[in-house]
């Protein structure tokens, strides 16, 4: 249980549209084969969806693509300890500030950079993942329907909310 939740997120909110009315980017559709470097933003407590995206990750690394991932978690401190990496960072809680804003290096990182794509694998309707996602300067953002809607550029519906079935979907459209 975080304390006073509701009114941090709508200060947070406040903040977030200051920021995001400075920020401009241009939305851009390609072939996922003229990708040069992605981001993909996905839940790190879904054991599934970890090992869903690390597969997704090594696909495209072995068509040349970059790609930086974010893991988020939406605790504090995560059961078990996962290791980041250049290609994979793990964020908790901890990585936002008091008003659920990014804050640490890697983060603001991730938000700041401008990726062709991102792939969003993430289903939790928080305000931190939103934020992330909001602040992000990539050139086109695909993800679930009905969850992070205002913040992506191309959704799919799917039941279930299964990555398996994203990423084909991603394959299928960014293929022609």
């Amino acid at each position: 249980m975080i304390p006073f939740r509701k009114q941090r997120e709508t200060i947070g909110n406040l903040l977030l549209r200051r920021q995001l009315k400075k920020q401009h980017r241009h939305v851009q559709m390609k072939k996922i084969s003229d990708l040069k470097n992605v981001g993909i933003f996905f839940d790190a407590g879904s054991e599934r969806c970890r090992k869903t995206v690390k597969a997704f990750i090594k696909k495209l690394q072995a068509q040349g693509t970059e790609v930086r991932a974010l893991g988020y978690f939406n605790t504090i401190k995560p059961e078990e300890n996962f290791i980041s990496d250049k290609t994979v960072y793990f964020s908790t809680l901890k990585d936002f500030s008091y008003f659920f804003l990014p804050k640490s290096e890697e983060v603001i990182e991730f938000t700041s950079a401008n990726p062709d794509a991102l792939f969003v694998f993430s289903t939790c309707k928080d305000f931190a993942p939103a934020a992330v996602l909001k602040l992000s300067k990539a050139g086109l953002k695909i993800g679930f329907a009905g969850v992070h809607d205002d913040a992506l550029d191309l959704t799919f519906e799917l039941p279930g909310y299964e990555p398996e079935k994203l990423i084909e979907q991603i394959e299928r459209y960014l293929e022609n």
